[in-house]
């Protein structure tokens, strides 16, 4: 049996109005694309209102400005959206350091739970294959011969990520013997922890 036979993930990936929640900056959009037995499924984003102006710099980056965000659901009603797509699923990122912060912010804040999911962090795959070079999410996924929808919108970035994650598991059970999620997951950690910056 594969890695991923029977298996049900969910790749996630968010844009903000800044670095750090502990600065106050905000989600402005969210997006989930599932995984299904090795294959990519049901794909969702919403833009949210982040209650505080988006600074040119995040805007230079993402490109969502205030205007987009004016008329997108408030934070709660995406959070709730987000949980249920979550559900107890493991959740594959790209550098879940940045993500998860603001997104268990916004389920505090909407009275969700918080994820107790098992993560699984491409980023900490790649480094774990290729060293701490340049890993990001469009240069991973050159190396690994996918071609990115786009960069630096939600859902973009949320297929690009779970594409390389399936490239990704492949590679580490086909050559470093990963039989299960689990193990994974811990191996993408651990590489994370070891090179944090």
């Amino acid at each position: 049996m594969s890695l991923l036979e029977g298996a049900r993930l969910v790749a996630v990936d968010t844009e903000t109005t800044g670095l750090d929640v502990a600065e106050g900056h905000a989600l402005v959009e969210v997006a989930t694309v599932a995984i299904q037995d090795g294959a990519l499924a049901e794909r969702w984003s919403s833009l949210v209102r982040p209650g505080r102006p988006i600074p040119p710099e995040a805007i230079r980056v993402h490109g969502i400005t205030d205007a987009m965000t004016a008329a997108a659901p408030a934070p709660a009603a995406v959070a709730h959206e987000l949980r249920a797509r979550c559900g107890e699923h493991p959740l594959v990122f790209h550098n879940a350091d940045f993500d998860l912060p603001f997104l268990l912010a916004a389920l505090r804040a909407a009275g969700e739970p918080p994820f107790i999911n098992l993560i699984l962090d491409v980023l900490g795959l790649a480094r774990g294959l290729y060293g701490v070079g340049d890993n990001r999410l469009e240069q991973l996924a050159a190396r690994l011969g996918i071609r990115p929808a786009g960069a630096h919108r939600a859902l973009d970035d949320a297929l690009t990520t779970a594409q390389a994650f399936l490239v990704l598991a492949r590679i580490y059970e086909r050559e470093r013997g990963v039989r299960g999620l689990t193990e994974l997951a811990a191996r993408s950690r651990d590489v994370m922890r070891a090179t944090r910056r």
